[in-house]
């Protein structure tokens, strides 16, 4: 039963994960019409990646984990 639960859950966080990737990507757009640096505009693309692929990776090896002891 927890096997299951933990499963539940990330594919949870996989599903928030995503949502919150596509709204902050929208916000970023919005933002970087007023941003006058191009290193600023490519920072915020880099370092949102890099933290929802964190996410990402982590959430889709707590299912893999977890589906290999079901």
């Amino acid at each position: 039963m927890i096997y299951v639960l933990l499963i539940l859950a990330s594919i949870i966080g996989i599903a928030l994960s995503v949502f919150y990737l596509r709204k902050n990507v929208v916000r970023i757009k919005e933002k970087n019409k007023t941003e006058p640096k191009a290193y600023k505009r490519v920072m915020n693309y880099a370092l949102t990646a890099l933290w929802y692929g964190y996410l990402l990776v982590f959430f889709v090896g707590l299912t893999v984990n977890n589906v290999g002891n079901w």
